[in-house]
């Protein structure tokens, strides 16, 4: 019965077949997009005003940093505007102390920050 059969029919060839599934790296996106988010050190600079804080040139244009950031710690997240500076080190953020005061936050904590 299953000779009869693949006489009568054509089996189909499975280089064409293979052929219209699109590759792995087409599905999942064009390009290299900018992190979300990254993990820095804040540091405590009385020079900075109430809710801003000054991060690194480089680091801002890694993640696409335009006005605002998130800098979340612990579940509380508090919004910033952001100031880029070239001689800031890229893995460091400088915030007024009043701030990480209200973050709870010591001199050289490890936060997450986020493009907003």
């Amino acid at each position: 019965m299953s000779s009869e059969e693949t006489k009568g029919e054509k089996k189909a060839d499975i280089k064409s077949l293979v052929n219209i599934i699109p590759p792995a790296s087409s599905l999942r996106g064009s390009g290299k997009e900018a992190p979300k988010e990254k993990r820095v050190k804040v540091r405590r600079r009385a020079e900075v005003k109430e809710g801003t804080v000054l991060v690194s040139l480089k680091l801002a244009k890694s993640m696409g940093v335009n006005q605002d950031v998130e800098i979340s710690v612990k579940g509380k997240r508090m919004r910033f505007k952001a100031i880029p500076q070239e001689s800031l080190p890229e893995i460091e953020v400088w915030a007024n102390p009043q701030d990480m005061i209200k973050l709870g936050l010591e001199d050289n904590s490890t936060v997450t920050l986020r493009s907003v």
